[in-house]
Formats: C-alpha cells, structure tokens, sequence
C-alpha cells in the first residue's frame, strides 16, 4: 500500500456535546501509554462533524477510541495474545487469531496500525440522554457476534441491534468511512485499513504522535 503523509495534525474530539461524547475507553481502564482524552487526525473529525449532523433525531456519538500510542498498541495486542492462548490455542496460532481484532503493532508504512495513523475511530449510538443503544454486544468483544452483519447472517436474532448497526454504518459510510467488517464499532477514513478497503490509490495518514509531550 503506498502512503502519501498529508502531515494533518491531531486534534481533540468531543467537543459538541449536543452530538458527539467522547469517552477514552483505555484510559478508564487505567492502561499504560492511554491518554484521557479522545484524538483523531483533523480531517477525520472534520468527516465525523459531518456525519453527526446526519445522526436522527435525538442521537448522538460516543467515541470510546481513536489515536494509540504505540506502547497503548501493544498492550492491547499483547493482551489479547494471552487471552487466546490461555483458550489452549499455540503461540503462533493465537498471534494469526489476535490480529482479527487488535492489529499487530506496527509504525511502519507498509503494515501501520491502524489507530496508530490518527485515522481509526472506535463510537457507537446513544440517545439524547446519554444512554447506548443495543448494538447486539459489547465493544472490544472477540466473537462473532461483534462482526457488523452477523444478524444478517444468523437470522436477524436482535433486529433492533442489526437496524442500530446499520443506521451507524450508513451515517458513517455516508461521511466517506468504510467500516472494519469484523467490528461493527470501528471506522476508518485515510489510513491504511481504509484505502485497502475501498481501493483507493494511496493511503495518507501513517504513523504519527500528538502535538505535545504526552510522555513522561
């Protein structure tokens, strides 16, 4: 995949309460190299902005997820590594299986995870009161059930949660996203993941920090 660096900076997401929460998952959980607040790549925001004013009546964003660190990167591939083989699977085996749902951590060009480039998204639906819609599971969830259409797969056995699912796709899709297939919640615009996906030329976000000292 080539990469074309548009050097767009990092901004803060969340900041239009009226149709956009952000919520930093990770640094809830306390997990090394988060960051209390949500970031994305401007032109990301930007697309997300957009896609919010298509939101129906009463919805709202959560953001639970966008820029990683590297070090937040591979703690969660790490974790995800023994939660795996602690099912019985080999190294090798649960390293092929891990990579379905937390990419390997990677900086360079070629293979740059995802979230890594400022262009990957984690959200969901609330309502105007806050509360989250059913999406048929719960974020970060590693089974089946977490792939975008698996109601339309498996007989529509929570329609409310396959319409959920879709009305958040087609807003995204909408705003120029394409969605990650084996997780309903995650969306990408300009990295890696999303030109793959689409087809497009080039990708033009890889690898990039913050615009200030998040380390200590």
């Amino acid at each position: 995949m080539i990469l074309r660096e548009n050097y767009e900076p990092l901004v803060q997401a969340g900041l239009y309460p009226e149709k956009i929460i952000a919520q930093s998952w990770y640094y809830g959980e306390g997990l090394e190299g988060s960051l209390p607040y949500v970031w994305l790549r401007e032109g990301v925001y930007e697309r997300l902005l957009k896609a919010a004013e298509s939101l129906p009546e009463g919805l709202r964003f959560v953001i639970w997820d966008g820029w990683r660190s590297y070090e937040l990167q591979r703690v969660l591939f790490w974790k995800m590594l023994e939660r795996l083989k602690a099912k019985g699977h080999s190294h090798n085996t649960a390293h092929d299986l891990a990579g379905e749902f937390v990419a390997v951590p990677s900086k360079e060009a070629e293979t740059v995870s995802w979230h890594l480039t400022g262009g990957a998204v984690d959200l969901t639906l609330a309502d105007k009161y806050g509360r989250l819609l059913d999406m048929g599971g719960n974020f970060d969830d590693t089974e089946e059930h977490s792939h975008t259409h698996y109601y339309d797969n498996h007989g529509r056995g929570n329609e409310v949660a396959h319409e959920n699912r879709m009305t958040l796709k087609r807003i995204m899709e909408g705003a120029g996203f394409s969605n990650y297939p084996s997780e309903w919640w995650h969306y990408d615009y300009g990295n890696r993941g999303w030109a793959e996906r689409t087809g497009a030329e080039f990708a033009f976000y890889g690898y990039c920090e913050p615009p200030f000292k998040w380390r200590d």
